[in-house]
């Protein structure tokens, strides 16, 4: 069997703008490993507990992970069925799929149709490091010498955009009767610069939609996968109860009554007047 250094291994280059928490990124590595298995049962080389996304190596500096893809028989490590170049070219194929389906770019029924909830977590733990933390996200292609890539490109803005729409998709597979409201317009009646409620309807924060419910506002919530967005609406505005703000919102209730708004989107404010 040859060595891991003749084979072409997939590399997932991070360059923050500011430290990312070790819980982060071993979510979104272990997220990877479970879209591999995906990949691999898709591909017919046996079950999910067969496939492994091996760490092969790290680099310092910029936070570089090399992966040797594989496939586990017995105690020993076996070569998938195609060339490791073509393995990882269409690994990497399959990941950029499914993150340009929650961007928006993507709209492959097919795909759509078996996108599961935990597609949805995975796309996020994936861009949560570079939506939280700025900078950029690559995904490189080595072989031997000769580098190919980036062959998979994302941003902050871009990884913002696949956790809001794996945030979406994710709301309509687990709550289907609940229909989602699209850049609806909110105006803030209170709203707490510190705390951000992520569960339950007790949220220091009340927001009024006119179109959704004209008599009264309601509690506001984020879910944790959105939390920076709240930090987002704030930042430019000096006075929040003076604009109107621009968002996507699932709505939570019991029976026919509305108990809160939760938050999945943001496109942005102007003046209330």
């Amino acid at each position: 069997m040859s060595s891991e250094a003749d084979r072409p291994l997939l590399q997932l280059h991070l360059e923050p703008d500011e430290p990312i928490e070790v819980d982060e990124l071993t979510a979104a590595l272990g997220a990877l490993s479970h879209q591999y298995q995906n990949f691999a049962a898709r591909e017919g080389w046996g079950g999910r507990a067969e496939a492994r996304l091996l760490v092969a190596s790290v680099a310092p500096g910029s936070i570089d992970i090399n992966f040797l893809p594989a496939i586990a028989l017995g105690a020993g490590l076996l070569a998938p069925i195609l060339p490791y170049a073509e393995v990882v070219a269409k690994f990497t194929e399959s990941l950029s799929k499914i993150l340009e389906f929650f961007k928006g770019s993507d709209k492959d029924a097919a795909l759509e149709d078996r996108i599961t909830v935990k597609d949805c977590d995975d796309a996020i733990n994936i861009a949560a490091p570079i939506a939280h933390h700025g900078g950029i996200q690559n995904f490189n292609i080595i072989n031997g010498d000769v580098y190919t890539g980036p062959v998979l490109m994302m941003n902050s803005a871009e990884a913002k955009e696949v956790i809001e729409g794996a945030s979406r998709t994710k709301a309509r597979l687990l709550f289907p009767a609940s229909r989602p409201h699209q850049r609806v317009s909110m105006v803030w009646r209170r709203i707490d610069s510190d705390e951000t409620a992520t569960k339950g309807v007790r949220s220091p924060d009340k927001g009024f939609i006119e179109e959704i419910d004209p008599d009264k506002p309601h509690a506001v919530l984020f879910t944790d996968e959105m939390m920076y967005l709240k930090a987002e609406m704030m930042a430019d505005d000096d006075n929040p109860y003076r604009k109107v703000y621009f968002v996507d919102v699932d709505v939570s209730r019991v029976g026919d009554r509305i108990t809160a708004y939760r938050i999945v989107g943001y496109h942005g404010s102007d003046d209330l007047d």
